[in-house]
C-alpha cells in the first residue's frame, strides 16, 4: 500500500474526527437539559485499506448536569513502526432537550512528537471565548482567513458527535449540518439520509441509520491545495449513527472515508450504552 500525501492524510483524520458531529448553538445555557442519564463505553478500531493503524477508547456521559467525552487514541499494527503518537481529546458542555449542543471546554494533546500539537479552547453559547492552538496556523498565500465570525455558532469536532435525533430510530439525525471549528479551521459536514442497516459488536446489537456526508471548507483552508479539493469533491463519506435511548440524540457507530489509497474505516470492536434511558 502506497502512502497518501501527508496533507491529505491529516485532512482525512480531521474529517474522521469531525464526523464524530452536532448542531449550531443559538440560545442561552439556561435551556432545559437533556433528560436521560446515559453512559457510552467504546473501543474503535481504525484501519485504511484493511490495515489496522490505530485504536481509540472513548468514554462518554450525558445527564442533567451536562455531557463529557474523552477519547484516547494510539497507533497499532504496522503504524507503530513509523509513529508513536498518542492523542488525547476531551470535551465537556451542555446538551438541551431541544437538540442544542453547547461545548464549554475542549482540549487536544498529541504526545511523543517533536512538534507539540495542543488545543485548549473555551466556549460559551456556541462561541469561542478563548483559544490556544499549537502549532499556530501559518499565514500562507491563498489561505482563507479565519475571522471572529468563524468562531461563532460552532461546535468542536468531538461535540459534533452528539447529533440531535428525536425519531426513535434516529433517522432524522441525517437531516443535519455540522458547523465545526477545530482550533485552526472552520468547516461544515453536511449529512443526508442513505438508509438503515443492522449493526453488532461486543456489547451492542441493533439497527443503525446510515448518513452520507459532504465536507465543505469555510475558513483556514487553502482552496487550491489538491487535498482540500479532493475532500470537497469526495462523495465516499459515510457515518452510521445509533440512538441514545430517551435522550433525543444519536452518536456515531461507524465512519467510512474513501481515499486514493483505500477506505479509512472507523468501527467499534466493543460498544456499550447504559443508563436510565436504556
Amino acid at each position: 500500500m502506497g502512502r497518501m500525501p501527508s496533507g491529505l492524510e491529516s485532512a482525512m483524520n480531521r474529517v474522521g474526527t469531525s464526523i464524530f458531529a452536532a448542531t449550531l448553538a443559538a440560545v442561552p445555557l439556561a435551556a432545559t437539559p437533556a433528560a436521560a442519564d446515559i453512559k457510552v463505553d467504546a473501543t474503535y478500531e481504525i484501519s485504511i485499506a484493511g490495515w489496522g493503524i490505530a485504536r481509540a477508547n472513548m468514554n462518554f456521559t450525558l445527564d442533567k448536569s451536562g455531557y463529557k467525552a474523552d477519547i484516547f487514541m494510539r497507533p497499532k499494527g504496522v503504524a507503530t513502526i513509523v509513529t508513536a503518537v498518542r492523542t488525547s481529546v476531551s470535551v465537556d458542555g451542555q446538551a438541551t432537550s431541544r437538540g442544542e449542543v453547547y461545548p464549554s471546554n475542549y482540549s487536544v494533546s498529541a504526545e511523543e512528537i517533536a512538534r507539540p500539537v495542543r488545543v485548549t479552547m473555551k466556549m460559551r453559547s456556541g462561541n469561542v471565548t478563548s483559544l490556544r492552538a499549537q502549532p499556530p496556523l501559518k499565514d500562507r498565500p491563498g489561505r482563507v482567513p479565519v475571522t471572529d465570525a468563524h468562531r461563532r455558532g460552532v461546535v468542536d469536532p468531538l461535540s459534533s458527535g452528539l447529533i440531535p435525533a428525536k425519531a426513535p430510530d434516529a433517522r432524522d439525525a441525517c437531516n443535519h449540518v455540522m458547523k465545526i471549528f477545530d482550533g485552526w479551521t472552520r468547516y461544515d459536514v453536511k449529512l443526508y439520509y442513505k438508509g438503515r442497516r443492522k449493526v453488532e459488536t461486543q456489547g451492542y446489537s441493533g439497527t443503525g441509520t446510515v448518513c452520507g456526508a459532504r465536507w465543505v471548507p469555510v475558513a483556514g483552508h487553502r482552496p487550491a491545495k489538491p487535498e482540500v479539493q479532493y475532500l470537497e469533491r469526495n462523495k465516499a463519506l459515510e457515518v452510521t449513527v445509533v440512538p441514545l435511548p430517551g435522550a433525543g440524540y444519536a452518536i456515531p457507530y461507524q465512519v467510512r472515508i474513501g481515499t486514493p489509497n483505500g477506505e479509512i474505516l472507523i468501527e467499534p470492536s466493543a460498544f456499550s450504552i447504559s443508563g436510565t434511558g436504556v
